[in-house]
């Protein structure tokens, strides 16, 4: 995996839904999608998500 991208499951906006149609969804931007929406992102704007908020790392 490229180092530039972003992961979403680092992401604070970044959920699971239960809609087997949609798995992925993002707070941030409000959307839901079958692909991980960093990936939708970069595919719809061609740029890099700009709503990533990194989740505190929880291990110490």
């Amino acid at each position: 995996m490229d180092s530039n991208k972003i992961d979403c499951f680092k992401c604070r906006n970044f959920y699971i839904t239960w809609d087997s149609k949609f798995p992925y969804g993002c707070r941030g931007l409000g959307f839901k999608s079958k692909a991980l929406p960093s990936r939708e992102v970069k595919i719809a704007s061609g740029t890099e998500c700009l709503k990533f908020i990194k989740k505190p790392d929880i291990r110490k």
